[in-house]
C-alpha cells in the first residue's frame, strides 16, 4: 500500500471513529523516530491492529511496543501541547517492514482531520 492510500486511509477511519492510537514501551517512553539532526517524529495509527501488524514486520525494534487508544479530542487537548512544544512531526499509519510512512507538521493533521470530522 502506497503513502498516499495510508494517509488517506487514516483520515478516513479516524474521522469515522474519532480514535488514534500510537505506541508505547513498557517504561513508559513513547515511540519515536530520530527523521533527521534536528526533528524526531511522533507515528500515530487509525487502528490497534496496524500496529500489532507491524510489530510482527519489525520485532527487533517493536516487540515491546504496546498500543495506547486516545481519542482525537483527548489527543488535541492532552497531547498536542506536549507534542508542539518538543516540536515533533506526526507520521500517520507507518507501515511494512521498512517502516514506511510521511511526516507532516501536527498543525496540519489537525486541521486536515478536523476537516475531515466536519464533512463526515
Amino acid at each position: 500500500m502506497s503513502v498516499g492510500s495510508q494517509i488517506e486511509k487514516f483520515y478516513k477511519e479516524v474521522s469515522e471513529t474519532q480514535i488514534l492510537w500510537f505506541a508505547e514501551f513498557p517504561d513508559g517512553t513513547i515511540l519515536e523516530f530520530d527523521v533527521s539532526e534536528h526533528q524526531v517524529s511522533f507515528p500515530v495509527w487509525s487502528s490497534r491492529s496496524r500496529i500489532l501488524r507491524l510489530k510482527k514486520l519489525a520485532p527487533e525494534l517493536l516487540s515491546e511496543v504496546e498500543p495506547i487508544q486516545v481519542s482525537w479530542s483527548e489527543f488535541k487537548e492532552s497531547m498536542v501541547p506536549i507534542l508542539e512544544e518538543k516540536e515533533r512531526l506526526v507520521n500517520l499509519n507507518l507501515s511494512g517492514k521498512d517502516l514506511t510512512g510521511f511526516d507532516l507538521k501536527l498543525s496540519s493533521l489537525i486541521s486536515n482531520l478536523d476537516a475531515q470530522i466536519n464533512v463526515s
